[in-house]
């Protein structure tokens, strides 16, 4: 009788095979490749994220530059390179004249340096010529022109307007 219940028990082996352990370790090797692959995905998601949105910002910047100068630019084409968060970049300025308006269009598209036909932003915008002192306001220096008063509290509304105060979250109201 004992021998039997020896052979019963070595028959009932609660352990794994070799091909058991060796599907399974197949299935989490397949399993960390698809995770690997997406988190290389991802990260190349985000440097190409980051690129855009520089070369947005430095397209945003050229033209905020043609804005806030006091110069009216010219109808053409320009190209140069900036340095810019470790990086070189290229953008192209294009200035064109909107139709029967006083006003130019500025198309900037901007690349890496080393790739300039690989555009990474286009941002457009409008320059409307400088502005020149009109009767009454002062220059841009903030001087006032010869012979101007300062304007009285109610004088653009009318008389008896209280304006608003900067320090009240209340509205104006009449006395």
């Amino acid at each position: 009788m004992e021998l039997s219940n020896w052979t019963k028990a070595t028959k009932t082996n609660n352990g794994f095979t070799l091909l058991e352990v060796l599907v399974a370790l197949v299935i989490v090797g397949l399993g960390m490749i698809a995770v690997f692959d997406q988190l290389s995905q991802m990260l190349s998601m985000t440097a190409r994220l980051r690129d855009k949105t520089l070369a947005n910002w430095i397209a945003s910047d050229r033209i905020t530059e043609l804005q806030v100068n006091e110069q009216y630019p010219k109808i053409g084409e320009t190209d140069d390179e900036i340095e810019m968060a470790r990086a070189d970049w290229a953008y192209t300025v294009k200035i064109s004249q909107v139709p029967d308006m006083d006003l130019r269009r500025v198309d900037v598209t901007v690349s890496f340096a080393d790739s300039p036909d690989a555009i990474l932003a286009e941002v457009a915008g409008f320059v409307s010529p400088p502005q020149t002192p009109r009767a009454g306001n002062p220059p841009p220096d903030g001087t006032p022109p010869a012979g101007a008063t300062e304007p009285s509290v109610g004088t653009a509304f009318g008389s008896g307007f209280i304006p608003l105060d900067p320090n009240n979250y209340t509205r104006g109201e009449r006395q």
